[in-house]
């Protein structure tokens, strides 16, 4: 019976009505308006914009299409059931911009941190070169949004993070000693 409720529910949410097949076009034609109406500011919106109808669209929110700002609605998911094996796949952002270290925290450099340095005070400037740490709750979701391949110790020659990969201060990441 709850098979049955399931594959029920997954056909209605994926059956596509009528109603929105013919939205699409519409869609489309609204995204190279808007994407002519920012790049030059001077034009007056099209009779086409100005209708009820674009406003709605601008409320709908759909992955990948312009918002109401014209930029593109940025979403980093986690794959969690691939298409070929059925396993789940790390995010690459993630790994692009953070380094995990061996006790369980993540670090990632400042942003802006090459930006206007002719701007900024010789302190922040050195404040800027050091990496900064996540919180808890940011460490828990990039650890959700990474495999357990990238979880574990990676051990590189001549790490220059190899410092920070012990936390002996704290007890819940001391390193275990062995009594011979």
């Amino acid at each position: 019976m709850l098979r049955t409720f399931v594959t029920s529910a997954l056909r209605s949410v994926c059956r596509q009505s009528p109603a929105a097949s013919s939205l699409i076009p519409l869609v489309q034609r609204t995204q190279r308006a808007t994407l002519m109406t920012l790049s030059r500011p001077s034009l007056l919106p099209t009779p086409s914009l100005a209708s009820p109808a674009h406003h709605q669209l601008l409320q709908l929110q759909l992955p990948g299409v312009l918002t109401a700002t014209g930029s593109p609605s940025n979403t980093r998911n986690v794959t969690k059931f691939s298409l070929v094996k059925g396993k789940r796949k790390t995010v690459k952002a993630v790994l692009k911009r953070f380094k995990r270290l061996d006790w369980g925290a993540w670090i990632r450099t400042h942003s802006g941190r090459q930006k206007k340095l002719f701007k900024k005070s010789s302190a922040l400037r050195r404040r800027l070169k050091q990496h900064v740490f996540t919180n808890a709750t940011q460490s828990w979701l990039l650890d959700k949004m990474v495999t357990n391949y990238w979880r574990r110790p990676k051990y590189f020659i001549n790490d220059p993070y190899k410092p920070y990969h012990s936390r002996n201060e704290y007890y819940a990441t001391q390193s275990k000693t062995f009594k011979v």
